[in-house]
């Protein structure tokens, strides 16, 4: 459909994985079905604005991220870009709302299971985990594989990603925080919070902010950040009309300045 779309000379924002995978082969790998045309892969500009906005701005075919890697690929970006971590301790500790897992019924939503209950799945067979990787990949050409765990929790929205990395070098919590304040300082949709707080699923409720925390722990050398969407908004249709805003000249955050939903 994408592909009938564009030719007829409609802008197309596509909110599916098929664009997304720059490999046919890794898409039918981890998808388990033929992959899109490579030409209309190939046309295809990622929709993630704060990294890609330039692009997103020439594009007649975007492919919108997926909900966990906005969320990881947000924090980690001012990490990566600066090369600032062992391109081989990328942890991804990532945890959903049940909106996460798709509309169909399934046994893993069911409310008798999902209600009161924590449980991972899909592990290290998450078909966001190429797609994070590619674009590491493409920051940082030394980032090849990491590891990502998504877990589903009994609520209904929202995504927290705990990003665990390893410093190559010493740091500390101020250092790291002015990165990132300076990385999104232009940026209507990233919020960074102060010292010692970290973002919480409800305080970006029904909003298209990614709300990210970090600290530095000394003793370990480690690098940890919080980062949260709602990723029925950010994570999807939100970050669509974000992309649709930058394509046509719009002012970025129209039809997007909803306060979020809390408490």
């Amino acid at each position: 459909m994408s592909a009938a779309i564009a030719d007829a000379g409609c802008q197309v924002i596509d909110l599916s994985g098929d664009l997304r995978l720059e490999d046919p082969a890794t898409y039918e790998k981890w998808y388990k079905r033929k992959s899109a045309p490579v030409s209309l892969i190939k046309n295809a500009v990622y929709g993630l604005p704060e990294w890609n906005r330039e692009l997103i701005k020439k594009a007649k075919i975007i492919s919108n991220p997926g909900c966990y890697p906005t969320a990881t690929l947000l924090g980690l970006a001012p990490l990566v870009q600066k090369g600032l971590i062992d391109e081989d301790s990328i942890i991804v500790d990532a945890k959903s709302g049940t909106s996460g897992a798709g509309r169909s019924p399934s046994a893993i939503t069911h409310y008798s299971e999902m209600n009161e209950n924590f449980k991972i799945y899909q592990i290290n067979t998450h078909k966001h985990v190429p797609e994070i990787e590619q674009i590491l990949h493409r920051w940082n050409k030394d980032i090849s594989t990491i590891t990502f765990q998504p877990h589903l929790v009994p609520m209904v929205r929202g995504i927290m990603a705990t990003i665990y990395v390893k410093a190559i070098k010493q740091t500390n919590e101020k250092e790291l925080r002015e990165l990132y304040q300076t990385a999104y300082q232009n940026e209507c949709f990233v919020r960074i919070r102060p010292e010692g707080q970290f973002p919480a699923t409800k305080e970006v409720y029904g909003s298209n902010y990614c709300d990210i925390g970090i600290t530095y722990d000394e003793r370990t050398g480690r690098i940890t950040v919080v980062s949260v969407i709602d990723n029925v908004v950010k994570g999807a249709s939100g970050q669509a009309i974000q992309n649709f805003n930058i394509m046509n000249g719009f002012e970025e955050g129209t039809g997007l300045n909803i306060v979020p939903m809390y408490p």
